[in-house]
């Protein structure tokens, strides 16, 4: 096996291969949890090798994608990327992360005519929408077990309407400014 910085899609392994390797790891991580400075290492046929803690839960992560039968896409990034590897990152496309720095929601370097993004202010961005997205929903989405006031209800309704009305201003002022 090379290493290869190259991007690499693994298909879910058969449910007993899965099954066996999730069981031993989950008793291993509940040991684990116990040890003050626990040990990692990747154990093959020539040897072992130690792990960092971060390529430990890189590692256990996969094992969990697995199990829930999904295919896992390793794809290495560079710390600097361009706003389509950004917009591929994000789940949106170029213009939306153009729209995003225009707007100053994302933080940008220019090289010369070219926009370059940290990967940090994209994982943090990202963060910060999802927190944003799922805020929004907690707001607009009642709970039939539960009685609301309907006043509280309209109150909140308006808070998120100003929120939008807010956000709106922000982006068509900062259009305004690029003009």
């Amino acid at each position: 096996m090379s290493l290869s910085a190259e991007s690499k899609t693994y298909l879910p392994l058969d449910g007993d291969a899965v099954a066996r390797t999730v069981s031993a790891l989950e008793h291993y991580l509940e040991l684990q949890s116990r040890e003050e400075n626990p040990r990692y290492a990747l154990v093959g046929p020539e040897g072992e090798v130690e792990l960092p803690r971060e390529a430990h839960e890189i590692l256990t992560q996969v094992v969990a994608g697995m199990r829930s039968g999904q295919a896992i896409v390793v794809t290495p990034q560079s710390l600097r990327l361009t706003t389509q590897q950004a917009a591929d990152l994000l789940g949106v496309s170029r213009p939306t992360v153009v729209k995003f720095i225009e707007s100053g929601e994302l933080d940008c370097e220019r090289n010369s005519n070219r926009r370059v993004l940290l990967l940090k202010d994209v994982l943090a961005f990202r963060a910060a929408r999802r927190e944003r997205q799922l805020a929004a929903i907690a707001v607009t989405s009642a709970d039939d077990d539960v009685e609301m006031d309907p006043q509280q209800l309209q109150g909140l309704l308006k808070e998120a309407r100003a929120a939008n009305a807010e956000r709106r201003g922000r982006r068509a002022q900062a259009a305004r400014q690029t003009i």
